[in-house]
């Protein structure tokens, strides 16, 4: 299908009095989930009037989600390290099976194979590990990494996996053998202040033909880890090397922390601030966006429904007049937690 950027079009939002920062649409268009920063599960029946539902779900804040190919189940995972499979559709969705340890550490993201027999997650403890969609067994763990490991994406070939880590390195695994077959170079999305480690590549996502691979995040410019430039590296995958450094057209501060790729030829990335949220899009091959669609607040986590013509964005929300999530205020004696939404964008 064919989209016009610039006729992009937010359709609704629906809202929470806790941060979203994650989301996903199922493949008939009926629900919307949504998970963040109370563990819970939530779900919105869109064709109800937007009716919410929320479940108990997990321990920890819900980093990541992922929706099985052929859309029947979804993967959430918690900064706990715990992984957990959810049946999708209407009435009260009970675990199919959890990984209680998928990582010791902070667990940053969860993906699964286009085929669906596999999903992956990495974290904080520097390592990969490869598990069975089907049952969450422990297929291989792939180590090498010497840090914190912030995000994977599966290749179409059913062999390869690639993974970002804090310090820009990126690495091609062989899931047959678990070797690390090259190392590709995303180092410009890390630098180091005085004992700050800033940056990483917090999100990556192939083309629709597999053949280059973007890796997101931004050029920090001093020891915030929320100042920078937003940057995505495209990496030709049969080469390995830099195809085109893409960066916002209009100034922005702030790291771009998902991107998903539209099969009309657009990469969109999400920019976070604490002035808001930007959706960009860029052609390929082209280093600066064709368009920008603005949000008041800073957005997480996307998600571009199946059939193109849907795009759903988790975002922190404004409480208070502060929009990044930071800080402690208390309001009779409690923390107030910030609030959280998800947009609904029509591209087509």
């Amino acid at each position: 299908m064919k989209i016009e950027p610039k006729a992009t079009k937010l359709e609704r939002v629906v809202r929470y009095e806790r941060q979203m920062h994650c989301c996903r649409l199922s493949p008939d268009g009926a629900y919307l989930y949504g998970a963040g920063f109370d563990g819970r599960l939530h779900r919105w029946t869109l064709n109800q009037k937007d009716r919410h539902e929320s479940f108990a779900a997990h321990q920890g804040w819900v980093e990541t989600m992922v929706l099985h190919p052929d859309g029947s189940q979804l993967f959430t995972a918690d900064s706990w390290g715990q992984v957990s499979c959810w049946p999708v559709g209407p009435g009260i969705p009970k675990r199919r099976w959890t990984i209680q340890d998928a990582h010791l550490t902070w667990l940053r993201r969860v993906t699964v194979s286009p085929r669906g027999d596999r999903i992956a997650t990495c974290g904080n403890d520097h390592k990969v590990r490869v598990f069975s969609s089907g049952e969450g067994k422990l297929i291989r763990e792939l180590t090498g990494h010497e840090h914190a490991v912030l995000s994977l994406a599966f290749h179409a070939d059913g062999k390869s996996l690639t993974s970002g880590d804090l310090f820009g390195n990126v690495r091609h695994w062989d899931l047959s053998t678990g070797k690390c077959l090259r190392s590709l170079d995303a180092s410009r999305l890390y630098k180091k202040f005085h004992q700050y480690d800033q940056g990483g590549v917090r999100c990556m996502t192939f083309d629709t033909a597999f053949r280059c691979l973007y890796c997101g995040g931004f050029e920090g410019t001093n020891a915030n880890q929320a100042q920078g430039t937003p940057t995505v590296i495209a990496l030709d995958w049969a080469s390995g090397k830099i195809q085109t450094i893409m960066t916002p057209r209009n100034a922005f501060t702030g790291p771009i922390l998902d991107v998903v790729y539209h099969p009309a030829g657009y990469l969109i990335g999400a920019g976070s601030s604490e002035a808001g949220g930007v959706l960009w899009f860029w052609k390929p091959g082209q280093a600066k966006n064709q368009h920008e669609v603005r949000y008041e607040n800073s957005f997480r986590g996307l998600d571009l429904h199946r059939n193109g013509a849907r795009l759903a964005a988790a975002a922190f929300g404004d409480r208070g007049g502060q929009r990044g999530g930071n800080g402690r205020r208390l309001t009779n004696g409690e923390y107030v937690g910030f609030e959280g939404s998800i947009a609904l964008y029509t591209l087509a």
